[in-house]
């Protein structure tokens, strides 16, 4: 859990774009994982992740939730592959929360894994709003794979 202090901030921001009744799509990012102890806040929401340890945190809080399966991914405990893919695809959200590797200058939000940026996409297009959730540090680079452009989602939460 790298830069831990601003992942919490972010997650402060986070909840603001959360009502109840919320069908909420998180991805396994661990900026996205300090969202969820102020889940608990709301009355009626669901979840749908491809995080294994998002999954079954919001079990253990009670909160209904929909875990993707497919291939588990040893770096990021997130399932991934055509299996999470046809899942995920299955499913709309009022808000979905998910993190990158980096955000270049230009606006080009980019990640090493291209499993993992599939599974963000389907977030992405399945969801009434979308937020990026980045902290400074990630912030001015560029890395193998894009995701998108900022000005294709809703916002962009960082602690900056």
């Amino acid at each position: 859990m790298e830069n831990n202090t601003s992942k919490k901030e972010i997650a402060l921001k986070a909840i603001s774009r959360i009502k109840d009744g919320d069908v909420i799509m998180l991805d396994a990012s661990t900026t996205a994982y300090c969202i969820l102890p102020h889940l608990a806040d709301f009355k009626n929401i669901f979840v749908i992740t491809n995080g294994a340890k998002i999954a079954l945190e919001l079990v253990a809080m009670g909160i209904k939730t929909i875990c993707t399966g497919g291939e588990l991914t040893e770096e990021s405990f997130s399932y991934v592959g055509t299996d999470a893919e046809s899942i995920l695809s299955r499913y709309n959200a009022d808000v979905a929360f998910f993190s990158c590797r980096v955000i270049a200058e230009n606006g080009l939000v980019t990640d090493n894994s291209i499993l993992e940026n599939s599974m963000r996409k389907i977030m992405i297009k399945n969801s009434k709003k979308s937020y990026l959730l980045c902290d400074k540090g990630k912030l001015g680079k560029t890395y193998l794979n894009t995701l998108c452009h900022t000005e294709e989602l809703d916002g962009v939460i960082t602690d900056k």
